[in-house]
């Protein structure tokens, strides 16, 4: 970008320059002609007023010329070679308007010749011209000087087109160096919209960063958590320390661990999944009431086993923009999450409902509840109100996580109400408008 704001600048200043000298050599050139005309002028009057027209001086070429175009004296040829000079153009200016002038090629001379002409009192003409070699003299003694302006002011633009080069580049340098501190104070008005979206960005991607660095931190604890207990069951069988009784016992465990090391890694599929925005292709509008009916379906036989009720309440048809696996997913983790955390001979209400434009999906339970101070985080990767109690119960730490990903792909709000030892009920609303 420097390089090339360099080159333009440079570029232009070069045009100008260039420009400037051709302006400057033709001013000079008109004001040195109008000059030479003017002097001619001078030099006519004189000899006029003299009265003598048959002289020869240095560099000039002096015509006199009867009215009827003969040439009576010329200072350079015998004028009786010379043809008749009535339709020579400064002569015929002259003889119409008192005075004519004009820059030709001279079949005389073979040269170009600035001349002036005169009408006198008697009728008779007189011609005083200049050579144009001479007045082209003039302008090669003032080319040197020309050039050397003309250097000089290449030098000056090129110091210029650097400087400001610098001058625009490095406030954005400066950006580019510290996007943390951006000072909008010595930033150009035009870019305050850009540095501050940048600055967005940045902070984004350091916090993108910062999450997934923590999450495998996280990943590798909880995945290290299942395999050192089968491994730790694997060695003692493989040694032969263990009895026919707990041979039961740790072959369970290990299954345990490995199912749990199974959901966990499913879990961190579907959320990679939708990190990576795959899921949005699988959007499509389905009945939730229906899907959440079939979920609560196959939870309840479990629930009861822990004399734990799971009912269904609300409308027959709800349809969301959000697909079949996804709705599965959401309702699935959020009804077994009610069951999981909530208090023997518990219940659970799950509700569908349609509220003019919206659609609310809610989980009420009269579980252990969460405390205030965790309510915020509840949606993070890998949090847990109580660490023990939720590995205890078999949770991974990612179902709500998973929750949160699904709402804000299909642009639901997700809100939370809860009350330790009196329950929590989480709803989703999808539609305009809030509840």
């Amino acid at each position: 970008m420097r390089q090339k704001i360099n080159r333009r600048f440079t570029g232009i200043a070069l045009f100008s320059v260039v420009i400037t000298t051709i302006v400057m050599t033709a001013v000079f050139y008109s004001q040195l002609k109008k000059q030479v005309f003017s002097d001619l002028a001078v030099v006519a009057d004189l000899l006029i007023d003299e009265g003598s027209y048959a002289r020869k001086t240095d560099n000039l070429r002096i015509t006199w010329i009867d009215a009827d175009g003969k040439v009576l004296f010329d200072s350079t040829v015998d004028g009786q070679s010379l043809a008749n000079h009535l339709d020579r153009p400064e002569i015929a200016e002259a003889v119409s308007s008192g005075s004519g002038m004009g820059i030709r090629k001279s079949d005389t001379l073979s040269e170009s010749v600035f001349y002036y002409a005169k009408k006198l009192d008697n009728g008779q003409i007189l011609r005083v011209g200049r050579e144009t070699h001479s007045v082209v003299a003039v302008l090669l003694s003032a080319l040197p000087m020309v050039l050397t302006t003309a250097l000089v002011l290449a030098a000056v633009c090129l110091m210029v087109s650097h400087y400001l080069t610098s001058a625009i580049v490095e406030p954005i340098n400066k950006m580019a160096g510290d996007m943390e501190h951006i000072d909008e104070g010595k930033s150009y008005p035009e870019l305050i919209p850009f540095t501050r979206k940048i600055r967005l960005q940045h902070e984004e991607i350091l916090s993108a960063a910062n999450i997934r660095q923590e999450f495998t931190a996280n990943v590798s604890h909880e995945l290290k958590t299942p395999l050192a207990a089968i491994s730790g069951y694997a060695e003692l069988m493989e040694a032969g320390l263990v009895n026919d009784k707990e041979m039961k016992r740790f072959s369970g465990e290990i299954r345990k661990s490995a199912a749990r090391l199974l959901t966990l890694i499913n879990d961190i599929i579907k959320l990679s999944q939708l990190d990576a925005g795959n899921a949005k292709d699988i959007l499509d509008v389905v009945n939730l009431a229906e899907i959440t009916k079939e979920s609560v379906e196959m939870l309840v036989f479990g629930a009861a086993k822990n004399g734990i009720d799971v009912v269904y309440e609300g409308d027959d048809r709800a349809d969301v923009h959000i697909g079949k696996e996804l709705a599965q997913e959401l309702v699935y983790n959020l009804i077994e999450n009610a069951v999981r955390y909530n208090k023997p001979n518990g219940r659970v209400i799950v509700k569908v409902q349609k509220e003019g434009t919206q659609i609310i999906f809610s989980v009420e339970d009269t579980g252990i509840g969460i405390p205030l101070e965790h309510q915020e985080r509840i949606f993070e990767r890998f949090y847990r109100v109580d660490k023990s109690r939720s590995k205890e119960l078999g949770g991974t730490g990612l179902g709500l996580a998973i929750v949160k990903h699904i709402c804000n792909l299909t642009d639901a709000d997700v809100n939370l109400m809860s009350k330790p030892g009196v329950g929590t009920k989480i709803f989703i609303v999808w539609g305009r408008g809030s509840t």
